[in-house]
């Protein structure tokens, strides 16, 4: 507590959320404490305070995004009983109502595009990947899941590539549904 006011508990949440802000806005190659603490609406000490060098708040902002693929995508294809609901959840992750926005792609993609230098986001890319993995392999094998993951991250780095020329959804559920296709039979025994 400084001169009578309390401490602002929000506030390192604010200067997480202001990082992924300015990593959007911007690209990592401009996020910057002063730029940071100006998106959050804090005091320019407040961001070196909460994280000691920049790369900690970077890395640490880039956490954060783990919990938000959960509900958005874990969800619906944990939900999904057959295989038309396992396409159509992957679809929709894709190009649809659970897809991600093209902040958070941009987000993404800078985050692919750091993690090529930092060690320590490279981990965290890693994770994510295996999160995926582990839930698209509930519904499908292990090569199908890898190829949708592989598939889905493609269609998410031309939408962020080609902001005006929207996915053909009927394109996107074909594909999925010959991987999904091609899952099934691998599941059924040879003879």
């Amino acid at each position: 507590m400084r001169k009578g006011k309390p401490n602002d508990p929000e506030r390192r949440t604010r200067i997480l959320r202001a990082a992924l802000e300015v990593i959007a806005m911007e690209g990592v190659h401009a996020a910057s404490y002063r730029r940071i603490a100006a998106q959050a609406g804090v005091p320019l000490g407040s961001t070196t305070y909460y994280f000691s060098d920049l790369e900690t708040l970077i890395v640490s902002a880039f956490k954060t995004l783990r919990d938000g693929l959960e509900p958005r995508y874990a969800s619906p294809l944990r939900d999904a009983r057959t295989d038309d609901d396992v396409v159509d959840a992957l679809v929709a992750a894709t190009c649809g109502s659970t897809a991600p926005t093209l902040d958070d792609i941009r987000i993404y993609e800078e985050m692919h595009r750091y993690g090529a230098r930092s060690p320590q986001v490279a981990g965290l890319l890693r994770d994510l990947q295996e999160a995926s993995l582990v839930i698209l392999r509930r519904s499908l094998s292990d090569s199908a899941a890898r190829a949708v993951d592989a598939l889905m991250w493609g269609w998410w780095s031309y939408r962020a590539l080609n902001e005006h020329d929207r996915l053909d959804t009927g394109m996107v559920h074909d594909a999925y549904r010959a991987l999904v296709t091609m899952a099934a039979t691998e599941r059924v025994p040879q003879k």
